[in-house]
């Protein structure tokens, strides 16, 4: 860049020689004139004449030089443009090692530390090692203690060993007397086991009696269950006098007249009332929840019919007033002619469909597929444009919307952006250089080599600072 300013300014500097050079040919034209007019003075318009040649001729050889030096330094730069293709090349070489030798480093360090976690963990199981070996060591010594311990109790049980030999040897000597009384005992132990079988016997037939009364007064309590529907307990509980031989006549002839009576009744629910009580309060519940829906159905009905009401006023205002907008852009960035939206079922707005009616200036068009792919795109834009006219957005993507436009329409794109990014943030996706040079940052990606992707980024507005730094200085 400083070539560059220093080139600008010695093509300054020979402009200025250039503009002196047909300056001083005019003078000499005019002393010309005047050698010719007063003759007799020739001696100072001789000198005067040598001087100017002789400012010609510097002139001419500052020009000379000047063209020289131009030729150098034009030789300079292509000589620093290749260099600086070649160190452009190197950094993205270095960046590249740097980026390697980053990931190599990390991968050392974590290897470094699972050596160090892995020593800590030798480090604890050789303490655990250690406080084993000395217990071990404790036990050993231990052990050898009760060794000697040990083999005097051995020392003494060989003699107890002893003394007991002899005591069996005594012991052998009363066996005979201990097989007579064991006889005796078993005599005994017969006639006890015989008593015992006729004793069990007996309680045999005993409890056989006892199942069967039990056997007994279960089947007549599940009959009088069955006949009567009372069980034992409830009917000792009534205190009725018992039946006797006596009066075994009369109470048959009561039974029967109460079973009579009783089939006369009919069958019953005894748990009716229960019942009837569980029912009602299982009505009662689900007729005021049913009261409760109807109500709830009601409201809901209610509220969607307003909602619906209002999303019609709220459709209509909003439709309209990006009609209004639409057609309005539309000629902004057409340079005239007309578009306006209509609605193909106006009774029913929030069920109808959106007709779009574009004639671009100078065409009368009845269908949207009569226009090219790039006036079909600007009428696209310029309803996204209308739209964000009638509701404005904080921030916006647009992706390669004017790829299919042409240069001209591309310029116009660019120009109505700007007027709309002091209420939107816009971030343009694009190939196309109008619409990359109304960028404030722009932001790229090269493959400096295969498989290696770098991220640029160029903020506009300060190299336009800078520039105009670098001009200021010069001039």
């Amino acid at each position: 860049e400083l070539l560059l300013t220093l080139s600008r300014g010695e093509f300054s500097a020979l402009d200025t020689a250039n503009a002196n050079l047909n300056a001083n040919r005019s003078i000499v034209e005019k002393f010309k004139q005047d050698y010719e007019n007063i003759i007799n003075n020739n001696g100072r318009a001789d000198e005067e004449i040598a001087r100017l040649t002789a400012d010609l001729k510097a002139a001419r050889e500052r020009i000379e030089s000047l063209s020289e030096y131009r030729t150098n330094k034009a030789t300079e730069m292509g000589i620093l443009d290749d260099k600086r293709d070649e160190v452009i090349t190197k950094v993205n070489d270095i960046n590249v090692s740097i980026a390697e030798t980053r990931k190599e480093i990390e991968a050392v360090d974590l290897l470094i530390e699972n050596i160090d976690n892995r020593l800590s963990e030798l480090a604890t199981e050789k303490e655990s090692e250690n406080s084993r070996i000395n217990s071990l060591t404790d036990k050993r010594r231990d052990l050898e203690s009760r060794r000697e311990e040990h083999k005097a109790l051995y020392e003494e049980l060989e003699n107890e060993l002893d003394a007991l030999n002899s005591e069996r040897a005594e012991v052998d000597g009363a066996t005979d007397e201990f097989e007579r009384e064991r006889n005796n005992l078993l005599q005994k132990t017969r006639e006890k086991t015989s008593s015992r079988e006729t004793l069990m016997e007996f309680n045999l037939r005993n409890e056989n009696k006892l199942n069967s009364l039990l056997e007994k007064q279960d089947k007549l309590g599940s009959q009088l269950w069955d006949d009567y529907e009372i069980s034992y307990e409830d009917a000792v509980a009534l205190q009725y006098p018992p039946v006797t031989a006596e009066n075994r006549d009369e109470v048959a002839a009561l039974q029967t007249s109460c079973r009579s009576r009783l089939r006369a009744l009919g069958s019953y629910n005894p748990a009716a009332i229960e019942e009837y009580a569980e029912v009602k309060s299982r009505y009662d519940y689900l007729n005021t929840q049913y009261t409760d829906l109807t109500k709830s159905k009601d409201e809901l009905i209610e509220i969607i019919s307003r909602i619906e009401e209002e999303m019609r006023s709220s459709f209509v205002d909003a439709f309209n007033s990006i009609n209004k907008h639409f057609g309005i852009t539309f000629r902004e960035l057409f340079g005239g002619g007309n578009a306006e939206l209509s609605l193909t079922e106006p009774e029913d707005v929030l069920t109808s469909g959106i007709e779009i009616k574009a004639a671009p200036p100078g065409k009368i068009i009845k269908s949207m597929s009569l226009l090219s792919g790039g006036e079909q795109s600007f009428v696209a834009i310029a309803l996204l444009f209308a739209i964000l006219k009638v509701n404005p957005t904080p921030f916006c993507i647009l992706d390669e919307i004017e790829a299919a436009l042409d240069e001209v329409n591309v310029f116009r794109f660019g120009e109505y952006v700007k007027r709309l990014q002091e209420e939107t943030q816009f971030i343009l996706i694009t190939h196309r250089r109008g619409t990359m040079e109304i960028g404030d940052r722009l932001y790229g990606v090269t493959m400096p080599e295969r498989g290696i992707s770098q991220a640029i980024e160029l903020n506009v507005n300060e190299i336009e600072g800078k520039q105009k730094e670098l001009l200021d200085g010069v001039l």
